[in-house]
């Protein structure tokens, strides 16, 4: 009887599903909460992002076709996605045209950082912008790619001078394909010396060591170099048919 019962009500709920009476939220498109989530259980022993215990905060990029015009708020802090093309080789931008930037391909994902983790603008389809701001401090970063059918993203970390409209270098490059195992991206986040195309020498300056979080790279320009008070740090998504891309932020200690 109890069996009956509970086949009967499976009927009517899947009959509500296909009718549209009961809408289906996939699970990446689900607002969290807007704090670093804490997993139990504790395991210091453990290097966070290999079985990703511990307090960290999720970051969704949801790809969808190029056509794609979504109603709603996509500015809530509150939000841990952000809506990209799917294909980003379907833009068909000139240069010159807002949301695109030369000589990059692909779209750009403005990076912040400031008093917590919120998306700024979580949807680029409307204003061909998208922007990120990261909580304090540094963190350890991951990524991992996954829905089908599963292509591949590349993503390239860059400081930009607004002043003078100059591309100063890039930090890391990371391509990540549909699979179930998370990469370390960290160093995306980090400005090395190699990658440091600025003189210091030259201008009787020593940087403070490296690697150099980005954002304390960016106050230690502004600092020293006016022309580059207003200097950011953005991330070029290239896109190739990649659905959902996770990234995790640990704190460290």
């Amino acid at each position: 009887m109890k069996k009956l019962l509970f086949l009967m009500v499976a009927i009517v709920v899947l009959g509500l599903i296909v009718s549209g009476c009961l809408p289906v939220v996939p699970p990446a498109e689900k607002d969290e909460t807007s704090i670093l989530t804490k997993v139990q259980p504790e395991r210091p022993d453990v290097k966070p992002g290999t079985d990703f215990n511990g307090p960290h905060y999720n970051l969704n990029l949801i790809g969808k076709k190029i056509d794609w015009n979504a109603q709603g708020n996509f500015d809530n802090p509150d939000r841990h996605t952000m809506f990209v093309p799917l294909d980003t080789t379907d833009l068909e931008f000139t240069v010159g045209t807002e949301g695109t930037f030369d000589p990059l391909d692909g779209i750009k994902i403005s990076m912040t950082s400031g008093e917590e983790f919120k998306v700024i603008d979580g949807n680029w389809f409307d204003d061909y912008k998208c922007a990120f701001q990261l909580g304090p401090d540094k963190y350890d970063v991951y990524i991992v790619a996954k829905g089908k059918p599963g292509g591949d993203a590349d993503i390239t970390g860059w400081v930009y001078a607004k002043a003078t409209d100059e591309y100063l270098f890039s930090i890391g490059h990371i391509n990540v394909s549909r699979s179930k195992k998370w990469k370390d991206i960290t160093d995306i986040f980090e400005v090395d010396a190699s990658e440091d195309k600025v003189d210091w020498v030259s201008l009787g300056i020593t940087p403070p060591g490296y690697p150099m979080w980005v954002f304390d790279y960016l106050a230690f320009l502004a600092k020293w170099l006016p022309d580059y008070e207003c200097a950011e740090y953005f991330w070029q998504l290239v896109n190739n048919n990649i659905r959902l891309i996770q990234v995790r932020f640990y704190p460290v200690d």
